[in-house]
């Protein structure tokens, strides 16, 4: 059990251990994966000075957008649906709420009582997440992500801190002095995190410049599925907690650029109307080698996963895909093997063969509308093994709830 100081006049607080924060700022840069950052710059920050929730928001253009919401009140450990709650969400900066506040003046808040601001701020507390959840808001601080460059790339918020005695108390200066410090360090890794992100989304981008259909925005739903979809299959079989993390890290950034070989492919051919002739389906389906030939640093465990996932997520469970079972994908005249089959095709392709058809089903193509949910979700139990996996099959119905809410934040 912590520690706690208290002094005449003041209520007690947790005594915080700076030592530990250094441990956190140093474990958070390693961290390459933006949303895995985010998460966990949010959860440290909890933790540190226990306060019971927060939220996380990043900053683009005049808004902010919620990132990361958690709430140990309300979401359960075991729901991983709740951190994706308000995502699509956005605030305005300016100083009228508590949150634009601090992000359109650098400053930081601490508010003892919410519902208890003076009147002579600009600043107000929206009380509607309180009466739509029945929770109650009290003490809050809100700390900008601002960069050793004066940039500010969002706003850290904390709510509720707790005594030991679990009661809801003020935040402290010492609070607000750690909190400051350790949202420095952490804008500073998020904006890194964040390069290498728009560096991944850009090659998504340059494939859209064939293939309309590849969105940043379908890279993303796909991205977010596979992980959760991966998690969902590394808890079921004992995975230890450190590789899970890591390799979400590096699945994440693999789905994103499934499909980013058709760079190589003529748009013409990607965006011609009708059917193909065989010479033509045979060029659009080598796409899964010309991506696969981008990654080829083998002893980089991201460029590993990438080129088994760009080369392998058109394989199915039943043998039927493509482009099969292939010596060497840099020989000159390829033809393509015999499918893969089961567990011969490795498991981050088989997460994201499901991810991407699935969100593929969902979407609105120049050739089809998207299909009802009811539709999608009973194609993928049909095709179960059959095109898919049938254990992430039934992981993938089991999870379909956060399935739902990755859906609607990237809209």
């Amino acid at each position: 059990m912590a520690a706690f100081d208290s002094a005449p006049g003041t209520r007690s607080i947790f005594r915080r251990d700076p030592t530990r924060l250094l441990q956190i700022v140093e474990e958070i840069y390693h961290i390459k994966d933006l949303d895995t950052l985010l998460e966990k710059v949010l959860f440290e920050a909890r933790k540190f000075i226990n306060a019971e929730a927060g939220t996380l928001y990043l900053a683009a253009g005049r808004y902010l957008y919620f990132s990361y919401v958690q709430n140990e009140a309300l979401f359960r450990e075991d729901q991983p649906k709740d951190k994706y709650i308000y995502s699509n969400k956005r605030l305005l900066i300016d100083k009228n709420s508590l949150s634009g506040y601090v992000a359109g003046t650098g400053d930081s808040l601490l508010i003892d009582d919410v519902y208890d601001i003076s009147s002579n701020v600009s600043y107000q507390f929206n009380p509607d997440f309180d009466k739509k959840t029945s929770y109650k808001t009290q003490s809050i601080l809100i700390v900008p992500l601002e960069t050793t460059d004066h940039l500010i790339l969002g706003v850290l918020q904390l709510i509720n801190a707790k005594n030991e005695e679990n009661q809801v108390i003020p935040f402290s200066m010492q609070d607000r002095l750690y909190i400051t410090e350790f949202a420095r360090n952490a804008a500073n890794a998020i904006e890194r995190a964040k390069l290498s992100r728009e560096m991944v989304l850009r090659m998504v981008e340059l494939a859209a410049l064939r293939d309309p259909y590849e969105t940043s925005n379908h890279a993303k739903r796909v991205g977010a599925y596979s992980v959760e979809l991966y998690e969902a299959w590394a808890l079921r079989h004992g995975v230890e907690d450190r590789k899970i993390k890591h390799t979400k890290e590096v699945l994440r950034n693999a789905a994103i650029l499934h499909d980013v070989g058709k760079v190589a492919l003529s748009d013409v051919l990607l965006k011609k109307p009708g059917g193909l002739g065989k010479d033509e389906i045979t060029q659009m389906k080598s796409h899964t080698i010309h991506g696969a030939r981008l990654f080829k640093y083998v002893h980089s465990p991201w460029d590993r996963m990438a080129s088994e996932v760009a080369l392998n997520h058109h394989e199915r469970w039943d043998g039927r895909g493509y482009p099969g079972k292939i010596d060497n994908i840099f020989a000159r005249g390829i033809r393509f093997g015999p499918g893969k089959r089961g567990k011969e095709i490795p498991l981050a392709a088989r997460i994201v063969a499901l991810a991407d058809v699935y969100d593929a089903l969902m979407s609105k193509r120049s050739y089809k509308d998207s299909w009802k949910e009811e539709q999608a979700v009973r194609y993928i139990r049909v095709q179960s093994g059959r095109q898919f996996d049938p254990e992430l099959v039934a992981l993938f119905r089991r999870i379909y709830d956060t399935i739902r809410a990755i859906r609607k934040r990237y809209s």
